[in-house]
């Protein structure tokens, strides 16, 4: 048995075990090629830098480093040390080849096999766009900026059948964010008393601005997020956009399949980046899932082409998942910060200004915060459900207002030369008003 061990390890070439460790290397190259490809991905490195990633993104220079070390051992007296070293080599090898592949593996067919159940919903489809009422655009208040509404009556906003013509809403639109469908900690209650509110109300269009579920490759998440709209929402004209956990690990392609018709494209280069031209409105969505890891050179020059095309005598209004300017606060595991977007700001702030973005809305943390700054109103609106962010830490300067620990919704109506905010608790109690001209 000593001489057949010893023949064995004296077998185990050089070229063996360089032919593996490169092999393990180029098969850790593309599985982590692919996963950083995927929607988020690169983003969930930056803003969660998790052990596991950091792990997945160099185990396949372990082998050949390995491999290498081997070389110089060759020319000792005792091959023990180079024999232990070639070993581990190729041990590490088959490991890393495998998990290599079991995970490219898992990343390419989960996601795109998970069956959905078919759901009856409204779905926007962007590249036809949505119907409004065809009332005259008169011009109206001074553009720019937001004016607090708090004083004028409450029964104004919510029985436009009592308001003169003029004054009656071009456009009636809801947003909200961040249910996580799927999250133990999501608090469903309100996600659905959410979901029934904004049936009651009958939007021309309800925006869903992403984390529709907790975990982005799990079709089992999507079929109750899929069976809980078609329940209560059946008849609302609906757009979700993508999240950073609806993205998860390959959930872009589960999240196509539940919300995209098979016919759709645009031209921006991602089926994530589309505008809607209503006649009353212009709605522009942008692919932040966490920051702009998805915002490559086309995207910016399709976003300055959309956005200087857009008739200015109507709103624009830009919707993302992660936001822009925001309170909130150092996330307590990694350092990163959840507030006043470092990434996002520079990136995109200087063309929503440039060509006079009204109103930008966003999900992500999950507080609702209304802000304000250089004539662009920012609205956060990550209540639908999701676990309620801390009490933020940093407070953005540009902050006008916020409610910790809420949930909710954000009610838009186009009117002639304004847009009237109205953020609404779960039950639909307004909670903050806000008019902002255009």
């Amino acid at each position: 048995m000593t001489q057949q061990i010893k023949r064995t390890t004296r077998g185990l070439s050089r070229r063996t075990v360089l032919i593996s460790a490169l092999v393990a290397l180029v098969l850790s190259i593309i599985m982590n090629g692919y996963f950083y490809s995927l929607e988020g991905a690169r983003g969930l490195y930056v803003w969660h830098p998790l052990l596991a990633l950091k792990v997945l993104l160099f185990m396949g220079l372990g082998p050949i480093s390995l491999a290498i070390v081997a070389l110089p051992l060759e020319k000792l007296a005792k091959k023990w040390a180079m024999r232990m070293v070639r070993w581990c080599s190729f041990i590490g090898s088959i490991l890393v080849s495998v998990a290599s592949i079991a995970l490219l593996a898992f990343l390419i067919i989960v996601p795109r096999v998970g069956p959905l159940e078919p759901a009856r919903l409204d779905l926007i489809n962007p590249s036809q766009g949505i119907q409004s009422q065809e009332v005259q655009m008169e011009a109206g208040f001074s553009a720019g900026g937001v004016k607090d509404s708090a004083t004028q009556s409450p029964e104004a906003e919510d029985a436009p059948g009592a308001l003169s013509p003029l004054d009656r809403p071009l456009l009636r639109l809801s947003f909200s964010s961040d249910p996580h469908w799927g999250a133990d900690t999501a608090n469903a209650t309100a996600r659905t008393q959410v979901l029934e509110g904004i049936a009651a109300s009958k939007p021309d269009a309800f925006f869903m601005l992403g984390d529709t579920v907790e975990t982005g490759n799990s079709a089992t998440q999507w079929n109750l997020a899929l069976s809980d709209l078609e329940a209560l929402i059946p008849n609302v004209p609906l757009r979700p956009i993508l999240g950073n956990h609806d993205a998860l690990f390959g959930g872009q392609y589960l999240y196509r399949k539940a919300f995209y018709p098979k016919d759709f494209s645009s031209d921006s280069g991602s089926p994530y980046y589309w505008s809607i031209n209503t006649g009353s409105a212009t709605i522009v969505a942008v692919d932040l899932p966490w920051g702009t890891e998805m915002f490559g050179a086309r995207q910016k020059a399709w976003l300055e082409k959309t956005l200087a095309a857009a008739d200015p005598r109507r709103p624009l209004i830009v919707v993302s998942h992660s936001y822009f300017y925001a309170s909130g606060y150092d996330d307590p595991d990694f350092g990163t910060p959840w507030y006043d977007h470092y990434q996002n700001i520079p990136a995109l702030v200087p063309l929503f200004e440039k060509y006079g973005v009204d109103l930008v809305i966003s999900g992500h943390n999950h507080y609702q915060e209304l802000l304000s700054h250089n004539g662009v109103t920012y609205a956060i609106v990550g209540s639908m459900g999701g676990l309620p962010d801390p009490e933020p830490s940093h407070h953005s300067p540009y902050s006008k207002w916020i409610d910790v620990g809420g949930h909710g919704w954000l009610d838009v109506s186009v009117l002639p030369g304004r847009l009237a905010l109205t953020f609404r608790s779960e039950t639909g109690e307004a909670r903050q008003r806000a008019t902002v001209g255009y």
